[in-house]
């Protein structure tokens, strides 16, 4: 079955060295735009080790990307190291395996993330300097994301909206517009979602185009304060909530109860 309207998927060439990617702070990422959302204090500061939650996430990226043997040598903390299990990948490693089989098996997600993997493109964003890095690119067809999540569904089985709450549709807009800066097409977004759950759930989700043209504006409009705070020319501001805030907190705060109870700033 071809879901792309007929067009066959094809691997494009590798348009730039993955090994790159991290290696020139000049550049503004997705990643780093939805921290400065956040709080402009944290975004600069280390929040401490990648959680299980992310490394799972990383653990499917490397198998889907070819390179998981890489990834176990990088990470030997995966491995249990002592009890019964000890030499085997830990339990919540384990599910990441299972992860991985699913996609395997399901021809709809295969074919998804079957493109060009971790390709690495650089463009701008109102002169800022921008790089992403594409988990599937189906060049001339489709630029895919693969996303490992807790859930998928709400507590009456119904999909709820994930990709707002966690800014998968500030992602794949830069995605679009940079791969727009490089190949002059403008393609078609889509989340591919795998669960965590037992039995795994997964889910495609195709962001409409007004959305991404949205999310595009809102990171016009934002990204050059964060830019120039990054580049360290501009002073953060706290949001008073996040690790970090709270670590540089030196006195107490004073609220009312009401204030909690109404939900209201405090």
């Amino acid at each position: 079955m071809d879901i792309y309207g007929g067009i066959r998927m094809i691997n494009p060439i590798e348009l730039s060295n993955d090994t790159l990617y991290f290696a020139d702070e000049k550049y503004m990422s997705v990643s780093a735009f939805k921290r400065f959302q956040k709080c402009e204090v944290g975004a600069l500061s280390d929040w401490g080790e990648p959680s299980d939650a992310m490394k799972v996430g990383s653990y499917v990226d490397s198998y889907i990307s070819g390179i998981l043997n890489e990834y176990k040598a990088e990470h030997p903390e995966i491995i249990s190291s002592r009890g019964a299990s000890k030499g085997q990948l830990k339990s919540e490693f384990k599910k990441a395996e299972e992860i991985c089989r699913f996609i395997d098996n399901d021809a709809t997600l295969s074919q998804f993330l079957g493109g060009e993997k971790q390709v690495v493109m650089t463009g701008e964003v109102i002169g800022i300097p921008f790089k992403i890095k594409i988990d599937s690119y189906c060049k001339g067809i489709a630029i895919n994301d693969l996303k490992c999540m807790r859930t998928v569904t709400d507590s009456k089985g119904e999909y709820y909206d994930f990709v707002t709450q966690w800014g998968y549709n500030i992602q794949l807009a830069m995605y679009q517009e940079i791969v727009l800066q490089n190949t002059g097409e403008k393609l078609p977004c889509y989340i591919c979602a795998v669960t965590k759950e037992t039995p795994i759930n997964s889910v495609i989700i195709n962001i409409p185009q007004f959305m991404l043209d949205k999310a595009l504006y809102e990171v016009t409009e934002s990204i050059k304060r964060y830019y120039d705070i990054k580049m360290l020319n501009e002073s953060p501001q706290g949001c008073g909530i996040c690790p970090t805030c709270i670590a540089n907190r030196t006195d107490t705060q004073i609220i009312s109860l009401q204030d909690i109870l109404e939900g209201g700033s405090y």
